[in-house]
């Protein structure tokens, strides 16, 4: 078995003697400064946690070998608690590499191994050199090529002829489908903004807080209330004052968050590119911290495309590839993104060739579920408004509550808004749900990847006829309830969809089974035709569909 690049040993034994050093000093200062310990002992419990630190770091590296052996990835590790671990590699649905800072400069990458309905990473490699990297990723994508069952539709006689002479070329033909320019990623970074992200930055700063006030103090002296910042301050302004300091605030926060934001978008697809091997996507990305992942098309569950307002007005989108078990990890949100930012039309043509679709025509929930929609926006402006008076009549005591009255005159459009961005609609090959206003979200989901289908109602969508339909795959997002939905069908339409895709579901399978027969009878192995009808009510089906 192969051992972890000799480098990654040294760093991961240099990083452990510094934690144990700063740790061993930490303890003696403590104990030192209780009168328990002299000075002098610091040095020694210094370095005393250093060489236990970085003798367990030491042992841990040579403990942990793996190698890729038939279609097995083994992993051995542990110093004390000692684990043997064996992946099929038919399992493993991405091998995702990346690299932070250090390990460029060292030529090193971590090489991660996702498998299918894995809210983690199975396996993690940290760390070997890049043509290491590359050559696990290669007998992966080998052995799904090998091994990987039919797609309805799919031609696989030329990779039949591969599996049966046992020839893989171990240099296959590769065709970039996207990269970003500098321009491109400009118009990225600008319209991709992120409203949680100076948030998340100020919260990450040792003086964050303090920024806040000082940005707060500087408002305040803006509307000449002094230089302080306090209840006392905020009740003795002036309606307009108030409305004047509102203002100037939300302003400079939707600055700094376009900054902030458009600074992480940079930083983080520098040099994207997208590339077809094969029968998979490859990927990579980033500036100061480079990551490489691979996105098998055999293992897709769900495309889907993103439009937020402004890329809407502009007329871009993005597209989002989920396949089974693809956790959100080391990358976050980012996770399974093909193309990040495209003109609308490449996105829809990029999408239609991992999972073919046609042109859709959505049909939008009926008019009943408009009227819903204004309820509930009301109800928030009501609950909204209460807070607003609360917090007047108690802290500023200024009158200006009544402002927040206007907020009714908005639950009409808003609710225009929710109704006219939802919908369903029905291809010959996938079923497609659309969703959102501030962004828009269309997610495709072939026939044969559905696992189950839903029909739910909420007691409000019961008094009104209404019901939700969801088709759930096998991804990670549908997991954690990012499934295709279609919001507040009538009743009748939802159930005859579910029925709708339950057959069409059977329709599919039937002919991957029929691809498979095929397959295995130019193979020498005849396997018994499947029926030409689809399963009766009375028989359970593979993939239960529940309502």
């Amino acid at each position: 078995m192969r051992r972890l690049h000799p480098t990654s040993g040294v760093v991961s034994v240099a990083q452990a003697m510094f934690q144990g050093a700063f740790l061993g000093f930490f303890v003696g200062t403590a104990l030192a400064g209780m009168g328990s310990f002299p000075l002098l002992s610091l040095p020694v419990l210094s370095l005393g946690g250093a060489a236990l630190f970085g003798a367990y770091a030491g042992a841990r590296y040579l403990r942990y070998r793996y190698e890729i052996d038939g279609g097995t990835l083994a992993v051995e590790s542990g110093v004390f608690a000692r684990q043997s671990r064996e992946i099929p590699l038919g399992r493993i649905q991405n091998v995702d590499v990346r690299q932070g800072v250090l390990n460029r400069v060292l030529g090193l990458a971590v090489v991660e191994f996702e498998t299918a309905g894995g809210s983690t990473t199975e396996a993690t490699l940290d760390a070997v050199d890049l043509s290491e990297a590359e050559r696990l990723r290669r007998l992966v994508q080998r052995h799904d090529r090998a091994a990987e069952p039919d797609r309805p539709g799919q031609d696989r006689s030329g990779a039949d002829s591969a599996a049966e002479t046992g020839a893989v070329s171990s240099v296959d033909s590769s065709t970039e489908l996207f990269a970003f320019g500098p321009r491109e990623l400009l118009t990225y970074a600008l319209v991709s903004v992120r409203p949680a992200a100076p948030i998340l930055t100020l919260v990450g700063l040792p003086l964050g807080q303090d920024l806040v006030v000082a940005v707060l103090r500087f408002n305040v002296q803006l509307v000449g209330a002094g230089d302080s910042v306090g209840l006392p301050v905020l009740r003795g302004l002036t309606v307009p004052r108030l409305v004047v300091l509102a203002g100037l605030t939300l302003l400079q926060f939707l600055l700094v968050a376009l900054v902030v934001s458009a600074a992480l978008t940079l930083l983080e697809y520098y040099g994207f590119r997208l590339v077809r091997d094969g029968d998979d996507l490859q990927y990579e990305r980033g500036l100061l911290r480079r990551y490489s992942g691979t996105i098998p098309l055999a293992k897709v569950q769900t495309v889907t495309v993103r439009e937020n307002v402004l890329m809407r007005r502009f007329g871009y989108a993005t597209l989002v590839v989920e396949t089974a078990g693809y956790a959100a990890s080391s990358q976050g949100s980012t996770q399974g993104v093909a193309v990040p930012m495209a003109p609308r039309e490449t996105v829809y043509d990029l999408a239609r060739d991992i999972e073919p679709f046609g042109d859709l025509a959505f049909e939008r929930p009926p008019t009943r579920a408009r009227r819903r929609y204004a309820v509930r926006f009301g109800l928030v402006a009501g609950v909204l408004t209460a807070i607003g008076y609360g917090v007047d009549r108690f802290l500023l005591q200024s009158g200006a509550w009544w402002a927040l009255v206007g907020l009714f005159a908005l639950a009409v459009p808003a609710a225009h808004l929710r109704w006219r961005h939802r919908g369903y609609a029905l291809d010959d090959d996938a079923v497609a749900t659309r969703t959102g206003f501030w962004r828009r979200t269309t997610r495709v989901v072939p026939y044969y990847r559905i696992q189950t289908v839903f029909v739910g109602r909420s007691p409000f969508q019961r008094w009104r006829r209404l019901a939700t339909l969801s088709a759930d795959t096998a991804s990670t997002a549908s997991v954690l309830g990012g499934d295709a939905r279609a919001y507040d069908l009538d009743e009748a339409t939802a159930t005859e969809l579910r029925e709708t895709l339950r057959e069409r579901l059977y329709e599919d399978l039937i002919e991957q089974r029929r691809q498979r027969s095929r397959a295995a009878t130019r193979g020498g192995q005849a396997d018994p035709e499947p029926p030409d009808e689809p399963p009766t009510e009375g028989t359970p089906p593979d993939d239960s569909l529940d309502e």
